[in-house]
C-alpha cells in the first residue's frame, strides 16, 4: 500500500529540542552564543564506611585523593558509556550530526542534552566502573619529581530494600614516576619508596604517597554504613528515592542546587561555578532519571564562559566532544581548566579532566606544561544489574 511521503523539514522542525529554536533565542546571551559558539585473583578486604563515601571524589584535592587509571605510562594522555546501560566503543558523531561540533559550549551541551529524553531502564543496582588518574608534584626527597597515581574504581549502589551499596576502590592500584625523566631522577635519589608532596593544598599539611606498583595492592570493598542513603549530594546524604524525585526541569534542578551550595559552602570547592559544575556531572552518574541527567547538562551549558573544544578522545582513546570551563588557579599546579567529554550520540559522560593552561613555577620546575593533563575520571562502565561487584578485575 502506497504511504504518503513525510515532510522532511516538518519532521526535522518538531524534532528540534526547544532550547534550539530561534525564536526562543531572543536574549542578548542566546545571540551572543549563536554568534561566538579493581587487583589480582585474590578476596578483597571488607570495612564499614560512615556516610558521604561517594562524595571523595569530589571533595577532596586531587593530590590527596591519589586516585587514577590502571598501567599510566610517562606522561598523561589528554569514553563511552550508554545512558543507562553498558559503555560501548565510540565513534562518535558530531553534536549537530554534521561532522563538526558547534564551536559554542552551550549549544553543543543543550542537543547532548535532547538525546537523553527516554524512558530509563531500572535494575537491582546501578553500578559505575571508573578509571582515573591523577599528577603529583614531589617536595621531599627528590624535590620536582613528577609522578602519576592510577586505580580503577567500581560503585554499586543498592536500590531495592534489602540491598547494601557497595565501593570497590584500589582495582590495580599504582603510583609511579610520571615520565622517563622523572624515572631517571628517582632511581639517581635511591629510588625512594616513600614521597611527600609539595604543598596541602589551600588546607596546609603535608600529604604523602609511596610509590609502589600494582602487584603490591589489594582492592578494598568498602560497605556504605548509612542506611538507606545511597549517595552524597552536596552536603546531603540522599536515598534512591530522594535521587528518583530530582526535577528533570532545568530551572527546577537549577534550584535544588542552589539550595544545596547554600548547605555546603565549607566545602573544598567554593567557587560556585566549578561546585555547580562539579555536582551536575555527579548527578549525570547517579542513578537519576533521564530526564535529570538531561537537565545537569542544560545546567552546566548555563554557567558562565563554557565553551566547546569540538571533537576529542577521552584518556582511553574514545572520541566525544569536549567542554571546557575557563580556567581558575590552583595552589598545586596553577592555571587549570576543567572539561567534561560526552558521548553526542548517546549523552553519556565519558571523561572529566583537567588541563593545565598555564602552570605554576614549581609545576613547570616538575616538567608540567600547558596542555599537561593533570587528572581525569574515565566512565568505564554505567550500568543496571542484578550482580554486585567482586572487587577483582
Amino acid at each position: 500500500m502506497a504511504r504518503k511521503r513525510p515532510d522532511v523539514m516538518k519532521t526535522l522542525a518538531e524534532a528540534r529540542p526547544v532550547e534550539l529554536d530561534p525564536a526562543r533565542l531572543g536574549s542578548e546571551r542566546a545571540r551572543n552564543d549563536l554568534i561566538t559558539i579493581m587487583a589480582g585473583p585474590r578476596e578483597a578486604r571488607e570495612v564499614q564506611a560512615p556516610a558521604r563515601p561517594f562524595s571523595l571524589r569530589w571533595a577532596l584535592p586531587v593530590a590527596a585523593t591519589a586516585v587514577a587509571a590502571a598501567a599510566v605510562v610517562g606522561t598523561l594522555a589528554n569514553g563511552t558509556a550508554g545512558s543507562e546501560g553498558t559503555r560501548t566503543s565510540a565513534g562518535a558523531p558530531s553534536a549537530d550530526g554534521s561532522g563538526q561540533a558547534p564551536a559554542n559550549g552551550r549549544l553543543a551541551l543543550l542537543n547532548v542534552a535532547a538525546r537523553l529524553d527516554r524512558p530509563a531502564s531500572e535494575g537491582t543496582y546501578w553500578q559505575v566502573t571508573t578509571r582515573s588518574a591523577s599528577v603529583g608534584v614531589i617536595a621531599e626527597p627528590v624535590a620536582g619529581l613528577s609522578v602519576v597515581s592510577s586505580e580503577t574504581q567500581r560503585w554499586s549502589y543498592g536500590v531495592k530494600p534489602g540491598t547494601r551499596s557497595v565501593w570497590v576502590s584500589g582495582i590495580d592500584e599504582s603510583t609511579e614516576p610520571r615520565t622517563a625523566r622523572d624515572q631517571q631522577r628517582w632511581q639517581a635519589a635511591g629510588s625512594p619508596r616513600d614521597l611527600t608532596l609539595a604543598g596541602g593544598g589551600e588546607s596546609g599539611g603535608t600529604l604523602g604517597l609511596r610509590i609502589e606498583s600494582t602487584d603490591e595492592n589489594r582492592p578494598t570493598t568498602t560497605t556504605i554504613n548509612s542506611g538507606d542513603r545511597i549517595a552524597a549530594l552536596g552536603a546531603r546524604n540522599v536515598t534512591y528515592a530522594d535521587l528518583r524525585k530530582l526535577p528533570g526541569d532545568t530551572a527546577k534542578l537549577k534550584q535544588v542546587l542552589a539550595d544545596l551550595y547554600r548547605e555546603d559552602r565549607g566545602a573544598e570547592v567554593s567557587d560556585r561555578t566549578e561546585w555547580t559544575w562539579q555536582q551536575a556531572a555527579g548527578l549525570i552518574n547517579l542513578p537519576v532519571r533521564d530526564e535529570v541527567r538531561a537537565a545537569a547538562y542544560r545546567v552546566i551549558a548555563d554557567l558562565p564562559g563554557i565553551v566547546s573544544l569540538g571533537r576529542v578522545t577521552d584518556p582511553t582513546g574514545h572520541e566525544g566532544v569536549g567542554f571546557a570551563l575557563p580556567a581558575t588557579d590552583t595552589p598545586e599546579y596553577g592555571a587549570v581548566r576543567s572539561e567534561l567529554i560526552v558521548d553526542p550520540g548517546t549523552g553519556a559522560l565519558l571523561a572529566e579532566r583537567r588541563t593545565v593552561t598555564k602552570p605554576s613555577a614549581r609545576a613547570a620546575a616538575a616538567g608540567i606544561t600547558a596542555g599537561t593533563l593533570v587528572d581525569y575520571t574515565v566512565t568505564v562502565e554505567a550500568e543496571w544489574t542484578d550482580r554486585q561487584p567482586t572487587g577483582r578485575k
